[in-house]
């Protein structure tokens, strides 16, 4: 562990450097946990909010604490047959809804394969990303996000949540593109596949922030990030 939290250290030096740090006193909120959790925000939200938690594997724990807080309405993602299966035997409040649909640029199927680790249920459509060679891929039904939110009947969404293993580089402009309103945006980005660079982070932090967004929260890991729209405070 002291091992990853060195280079955990040295992943946000670098995001700092490149003028990529969380801006003060722009949400009050609490963690939930102190590795790679990620941030309930403690204002602004309501039993009427909406939240999209998109890529939920098999640790809703951000989920159910949001929903304990403020007793919102949550929408979770996620048609990888492990995490639906893990889903389907958990006790669930009513506010909390499972789709088994995954995020993409384009509506229809998108390819993942399974992690190489034996308990892990993160599939990812990076071929070279931890994947043994003698792993088959699968096939998941995806949206756009503007498809999503027609089907359910949202305007907007209070908080975006989005960790879907390296597919937000090509779902993140789709989603600006397609003018999708949200206030949160909270996303895992993967810039530590082999397939992509740190350089391309930046880049995808550039977009969001071209958008309007301001950054409030990074995680001790430096792979999490949480973004406002043009807060008040």
């Amino acid at each position: 562990m002291a091992f990853k939290k060195q280079k955990a250290k040295i992943r946000r030096w670098k995001l700092r450097r490149a003028g990529v740090s969380p801006e003060p006193n722009l949400v009050d909120y609490t963690p939930v946990n102190d590795w790679d959790g990620w941030p309930v925000p403690k204002e602004g939200l309501s039993q009427e909010s909406i939240v999209y938690s998109i890529g939920l594997g098999d640790d809703i724990m951000w989920d159910l604490e949001l929903i304990s807080r403020h007793n919102l309405q949550l929408f979770g993602f996620d048609p990888t047959p492990e995490s639906t299966d893990w889903i389907s035997k958990q006790d669930l409040p009513d506010n909390f809804s499972h789709h088994p649909k995954g995020l993409a640029a384009e509506d229809g199927h998108l390819s993942l394969f399974p992690p190489k680790k034996e308990g892990r249920i993160n599939f990812t459509q990076e071929k070279l990303a931890y994947v043994k060679r003698c792993h088959e891929k699968i096939e998941i039904p995806v949206n756009r996000l503007s498809t999503l939110m027609n089907e359910l009947s949202h305007q907007h969404i209070d908080i975006l949540k989005i960790d879907i293993e390296g597919s937000e580089f090509e779902a993140l402009p789709d989603i600006f593109a397609s003018g999708c309103s949200f206030t949160h945006l909270m996303v895992e980005i993967h810039y530590q596949f082999p397939t992509r660079s740190f350089g391309q982070g930046l880049d995808l932090i550039a977009k969001i922030r071209g958008q309007g967004y301001r950054c409030y929260y990074i995680s001790p890991r430096g792979y999490e990030f949480a973004f406002i729209k043009n807060s008040p405070k």
